[in-house]
């Protein structure tokens, strides 16, 4: 039986803000952000609400739907999580 390995936090919050912030400023829709961070839409909406509560993104409404944008401090947030997640990935595989 093979043993399937799970998302951490900052894992799941790492793919929203890449797919968000690939977006640019026209920022993303709900469905799309579920689609392509692989997320349920109650769990995808559970995290955006703790994002924006952060600063981290905005919300905004275009065509009746909630868009989502990463904020300036977003950026910095997630440029810096790519890097402790590089750290993370390095030590894990440099060999002792």
């Amino acid at each position: 039986m093979s043993r399937q390995t799970y998302r951490t936090e900052l894992e799941i919050l790492s793919d929203i803000l890449k797919v968000i912030s690939e977006a640019g400023v026209n920022g993303r829709f709900i469905t799309g952000i579920v689609r392509d961070a692989n997320l349920s839409h109650n769990g995808a909406l559970d995290k955006l609400k703790k994002l924006i509560k952060e600063g981290i993104l905005a919300m905004s409404e275009r065509e009746g739907n909630k868009v989502f944008v990463i904020t300036e401090d977003g950026i910095k947030f997630y440029q810096e999580l790519r890097n402790f997640q590089e750290l993370v990935y390095q030590i894990r595989v440099r060999p002792a």
